[in-house]
């Protein structure tokens, strides 16, 4: 049909998305989105599935393969300059692989910031009322981020990394971050990462996505099981590997958040969670103990 797909074009409001949502010729809603818009999806009175927002952590263990580790980073992170809400969006790094690791992200076009570089992208990027990025900065390549903020590498930047004290968690740089911007966290051993991997989903993102580079399927096992994710990846890129390229999930990039983020499924939605179907069930007839 010539108006299957539909959109308002002038910028839309809360009371006119409220009004939509509420409308008697809608029968289902798909809401992509903060806490707001998912709760005002479920409290319209219509059918609905909300998936909300996604900040992974990404542990970056001893025995980790970090040149192939860094160089997914970069690539899922780079990709669509870092707006898919699956991509990787905090390093949690051991820090006896540390340096080597920083290494393998700049030798693929990471810039790792100074203490000094990191006040200027503050200043640029961050919003401080609201201790999150800007909205002007969103979408935004990692060359179009550092020119404009005056951070200069000899060859082209393909992704921002800040490194943060663990103090510094509950910050703008522990949130999500919709560009190709990285914070870079270190920690001591195994009990550390894990304690910081679930502070970092508690900030935002609580039941999206956490991710753990290691060659140790036992740890594997044990951060799956404790990270409140719907989707753990395991030597994969974030973005891609997250909307089903490569992973065997369901290829979306509609992504539940469970009930630990207030959404109705862990799932990766797809076509089949809007469709009606029909079932028709018919008894066995004839004589029972045959069959």
């Amino acid at each position: 049909p010539v108006d299957l797909v539909q959109w308002i074009r002038e910028r839309t409001s809360r009371r006119l998305t409220s009004m939509f949502m509420a409308h008697k010729d809608i029968s289902f809603i798909l809401a992509t989105g903060g806490p707001s818009m998912v709760h005002a999806a479920y409290s319209s009175g219509t059918p609905a599935i909300g998936v909300g927002p996604g900040n992974a952590p990404v542990w970056i263990c001893p025995d980790a393969d970090l040149d192939t580790a860094a160089e997914m980073v970069i690539r899922s992170k780079s990709f669509d300059n870092g707006v898919i809400c699956a991509s990787e969006n905090n390093l949690v790094v051991d820090a006896s692989v540390r340096a080597g690791f920083i290494a393998a992200l700049e030798a693929h076009g990471a810039a790792l910031l100074s203490a000094e570089e990191t006040d200027v992208l503050t200043r640029f990027a961050i919003d401080p009322e609201k201790d999150r990025l800007r909205r002007e900065v969103v979408g935004l390549s990692a060359g179009r981020i550092a020119g404009d903020a005056g951070i200069q590498r000899e060859s082209p930047i393909r992704l921002l990394v800040v490194p943060q004290s663990i103090e510094q968690v509950e910050g703008a740089y522990g949130k999500e971050k919709l560009a190709p911007i990285l914070s870079l966290f270190t920690v001591e051993g195994e009990a550390e990462a894990l304690e910081l991997c679930k502070r970092i989903l508690a900030n935002e993102g609580i039941g999206h996505t956490a991710i753990i580079h290691t060659q140790d399927q036992g740890l594997i096992s044990r951060f799956g099981m404790e990270m409140p994710a719907s989707r753990v990846l395991a030597n994969a890129p974030g973005s891609l590997g997250s909307i089903g390229l490569g992973t065997g999930l369901t290829h979306s990039m509609t992504l539940g958040c469970g009930t630990w983020g207030s959404t109705s499924t862990t799932d990766n939605v797809g076509f089949g969670d809007l469709l009606n179907i029909n079932r028709i069930a018919q008894a066995l007839l004839g004589d029972s103990k045959k069959a």
